[in-house]
């Protein structure tokens, strides 16, 4: 099974941001992501056997974690605006860099390789093609979304599954870690 770990985002913060989901829509290549599919990935696995699964729910149940505050402000993109791939909100607080951290030294103890160094975001587009018109007529439209959408409290985090499909990925929980 295909598996990543990951922090859901509220119902608040999904409510916020379905204005910009409704506007990346409105571009031909780009995908925006669900409403009900907006998450942090805090690591992401691959692909998995049952018995790596296992072994990783119980490391995963053993990060011991105190709820943080999240704020969610501002709007990027991988790798930058010149060249787009990914459409993201940024995500600031100290927590979810540390959870983050013992996420990936807990990963890293079971031989997942290191990702590059994380960066808290919150991907909402992505961006399979898109002419110089329109990617210049995007640019300027996300500058006023370029603003302060909320913030929460993390006190869990999840082991996910996704399904590739045709229509985009299906997400399940497969384990929820914390207080809830």
């Amino acid at each position: 099974m295909r598996l990543f770990v990951a922090i859901d985002i509220s119902e608040d913060i999904r409510k916020e941001l379905l204005p910009l989901l409704s506007l990346l829509s409105g571009y031909r290549g780009i995908k925006p992501v669900e409403p009900e599919n907006l998450h942090i990935t805090l690591k992401f696995l691959g692909e998995v056997n049952d018995a790596k699964a296992e072994l990783i729910r119980d490391r995963l149940r053993q990060i011991q974690l105190e709820p943080f505050k999240i704020r969610f402000r501002g709007i990027g993109f991988f790798p930058n605006s010149n060249y787009l791939r990914v459409i993201w909100i940024g995500v600031e607080g100290d927590g979810i860099y540390s959870l983050a951290k013992d996420v990936e030294e807990s990963m890293r103890k079971l031989g997942f390789k290191k990702d590059k160094d994380f960066k808290a975001h919150l991907t909402v587009g992505r961006v399979k093609r898109i002419g110089p018109q329109d990617k210049a007529k995007l640019l300027k439209e996300l500058e006023t979304y370029s603003r302060e959408y909320g913030e929460m409290v993390v006190d869990n985090f999840r082991l996910k599954k996704s399904t590739l499909t045709p229509k985009g990925p299906i997400y399940e929980d497969v384990e929820v870690f914390g207080g809830l």
